[in-house]
């Protein structure tokens, strides 16, 4: 299966961003990210349409999913109009208490609602944010199942996916995850091709600022996954 895409924010980084700038994307930069999965003939995917391809096995088509982490009222004012314009889809993992909370600097249930009916996917990443492999079992469940149905309460629709807050999982994660019902969950492992067997820990290519054509395409590139393969198999260990 083709690559995963992450974002954060997309907007200018804030003069305090510190060590979290790299998870800013220029607007401007984002709408040519965009542009240019088009010219290579990429077509945005729905979770479940990936759900299918990982089945499958194999893509039909080049196929690319388009994640955003946290539910970040930019990615509403900014990368919503970008996609729409660009005919494409893309699925934000909100934190739900802070989106129906009403937190600052978060998008709103509303926005969601019109998001979804817009053809975006809405799914979760959990209630607060925590390191899940660090929590009790219960809060676990609580993170883990209780974002789950607070989400479909308020938006009226079926959430099937999960990210793992700082990619923190270990295999009691994994299994309140699958055990709560969802059918894929995403990592931040690097790398841009997942199989059937990476459906609850699936590896991802994280769009940080400044990153040129050719880099872009780098990343989506065998050699990327390639490269990150032993890599993984260090940083990942005491986590698996």
């Amino acid at each position: 299966m083709h690559a995963i895409l992450t974002f954060h924010h997309i907007s200018q980084a804030a003069a305090d961003a510190g060590r979290h700038a790299g998870l800013f994307v220029p607007p401007a930069e984002f709408r040519r990210h965009l542009a240019h999965l088009a010219r290579m003939g990429y077509h945005a995917v729905s979770p479940l349409e990936y759900s299918h391809s990982l089945d499958e096995g194999h893509s039909r088509e080049r196929q690319i999913w388009i994640t955003f982490d946290d539910g970040l009222l930019d990615n509403y004012e900014v990368a919503f109009p970008a996609l729409l314009e660009a005919g494409m889809t893309a699925t934000f993992f909100v934190v739900t208490d802070r989106v129906l909370g009403g937190e600052p600097g978060y998008m709103t249930p509303a926005m969601l609602r019109e998001m979804a009916d817009a053809g975006m996917a809405i799914e979760s990443h959990t209630r607060s944010h925590p390191r899940l492999a660090r929590i009790d079992a219960d809060q676990l469940k609580d993170e883990v199942l209780g974002s789950k149905a607070r989400l479909e309460d308020a938006l009226g629709l079926p959430v099937n996916s999960f990210c793992y807050p700082y990619g923190n999982f270990s295999p009691a994660v994994v299994d309140a995850v699958r055990e709560a019902g969802y059918s894929l969950a995403t990592s931040t492992i690097r790398g841009n091709r997942n199989s059937a067997e990476d459906r609850f820990t699936l590896k991802r290519v994280m769009v940080m600022p400044g990153r040129s054509d050719a880099r872009f395409r780098y990343q989506l590139s065998p050699l990327y996954e390639w490269l990150h393969k032993r890599k993984n198999a260090r940083r990942w260990k005491a986590e698996e």
